[in-house]
């Protein structure tokens, strides 16, 4: 996937475009995307513009992920006879 930024001020454009093309998915509260090829070539044929970025480092969904794959703990019970 690539990650662009979108500039404020055409965010609501051209996500609707981007949206008529495959799902986009937002990975930082500022608007920035996960997209498609054909999504960027959607953009340029439009006129819309973007910036490519680097992915964020620490994203929710990756924590969650990692959250999952962490053996469950053990507990003893301390019942008394």
């Amino acid at each position: 996937m690539i990650t662009i930024r979108i500039p404020k001020q055409q965010w609501a454009k051209s996500w609707r475009a981007m949206i008529e093309i495959a799902p986009v998915r937002l990975v930082s509260p500022d608007p920035t995307y996960e997209v498609l090829p054909a999504h960027l070539e959607l953009l340029d044929a439009r006129g819309f513009s973007y910036e490519v970025v680097s992915p964020p480092r620490n994203s929710k969904e990756r924590r969650r992920h990692l959250r999952k794959m962490k053996a469950p703990r053990q507990t003893r019970s301390l019942a008394r006879g």
